[in-house]
């Protein structure tokens, strides 16, 4: 569902009773000119160390002679957290209301007024897309799974990275651009590193004592800017003009799940599944399985040549390879011809398509991780 939104009012949208609660001041850039944005600093600190979340709140001022005068509020919220103390857990459709209703209590703390009507019109800036899936221990440990996916670190106009965090426990995987980034992560290892709230160290405790857990892996698609957010709602919602959505138009089980998936599918394409898959096979036992199929004696020369470029250089080396080889429209030829063998060959018996599969399922199921519909949590 939706992790977490970036909203603006515009100064006409909300009042700044008390201005005492932005005691912060940075520099930042705006587009052609740099300027002033104040912030909540302390309190946010202060209701941190009580282990409260708070959202980030931030306004951009203009300076008029000597006086800064307050312009357009931007909120910076995550859902989960703002519902349930901690996004391991995810909102549902039913939840509009009492976003709506915490989000007016949490700015009505710093000082900062406004109403629901003017919240349903603010306009949404950017947006984080995610889905938390817990591991059934036959896959293993979140870190082990996402091992094995460092394997697809080959996708088109994207750079790819790896992490580990907590100490080597957690490790997470980002495929991004100027626009959006793609993130895989460890989430149980990820609380522990940063949770602080009372629920996430509910969590933690639960862990700890056994109780929960200890294997979810979190999908996240955030995108970077008002624009390319905007070019993707339109296309998802297959609406030509609009601009300035609004946390209703995007606020939609059935549009999450579909960002999400056809990001993964970008990721986990079947070609690679199967070259990935075949890859991790003992040599005698992929020569038995490719003379056992049905594949002529030339295609299982020529399937084996790539499937041992993958076990050598990776999925990434291998799509170099085929680019230096062949030319033009015949890199996508190419490829085609190594799908069209992978599905003459049939199901491939091996970890990963089980993985993947798993994990593609789930994104189908998207069903949503609340506090109480989940007791591994």
């Amino acid at each position: 569902m939706i992790d977490s939104i970036h909203w603006k009012l515009k100064k006409e949208q909300y009042k700044l009773k008390e201005r005492n609660y932005f005691d912060g001041v940075k520099t930042q850039k705006f587009y052609g000119f740099t300027g002033k944005v104040i912030y909540c600093k302390k309190y946010a600190s202060q209701l941190k160390k009580q282990n409260i979340y708070f959202p980030m709140l931030e306004i951009a001022n203009t300076q008029r002679g000597l006086n800064l005068n307050p312009d357009e509020l931007s909120i910076q919220i995550s859902l989960g957290k703002l519902l349930h103390g901690s996004n391991a857990f995810e909102p549902k459709e039913t939840d509009l209301e009492a976003i709506y209703q915490k989000t007016i209590l949490y700015l009505k703390n710093a000082g900062v007024e406004t109403s629901k009507n003017e919240l349903r019109r603010a306009i949404i800036q950017k947006a984080d897309f995610s889905k938390m899936i817990i591991l059934p221990a036959y896959l293993g440990k979140a870190n082990e799974v996402i091992l094995k996916l460092t394997g697809f670190n080959y996708k088109p106009r994207a750079e790819f990275d790896f992490m580990q965090f907590r100490e080597g426990k957690g490790l997470f995987i980002r495929f991004g651009n100027s626009t959006q980034k793609y993130t895989i992560y460890d989430k149980i290892s990820e609380i522990f590193a940063k949770g602080y709230t009372k629920m996430e160290n509910t969590i933690i405790k639960a862990v700890e004592l056994g109780e929960a857990s200890r294997s979810a892996v979190k999908f996240e698609l955030s995108y970077l800017r008002k624009d390319s957010f905007e070019k993707a709602m339109r296309s998802r919602l297959k609406i030509e003009k609009k601009s300035n959505f609004c946390l209703e138009d995007i606020f939609s089980l059935e549009l999450s799940k579909s960002v999400l998936l056809k990001s993964f599918d970008a990721v986990f394409e079947s070609v690679a599944v199967g070259l990935i898959s075949l890859s991790e096979m003992e040599e005698n036992k992929l020569l038995a399985c490719l003379e056992n199929s049905k594949l002529s004696q030339t295609k299982q020369i020529d399937l084996f040549y790539w499937v041992r470029m993958a076990t050598k250089n990776g999925i990434a080396g291998t799509w170099t390879e085929i680019k230096r080889k062949y030319k033009g429209s015949s890199v996508v030829r190419k490829k085609q011809e190594i799908a069209l063998m992978l599905q003459e060959l049939g199901q491939i018996n091996g970890n990963t398509p089980n993985l993947i599969d798993f994990l593609r399922n789930e994104h189908e199921k998207f069903e949503i991780i609340k506090p109480r519909s989940n007791p591994q949590l």
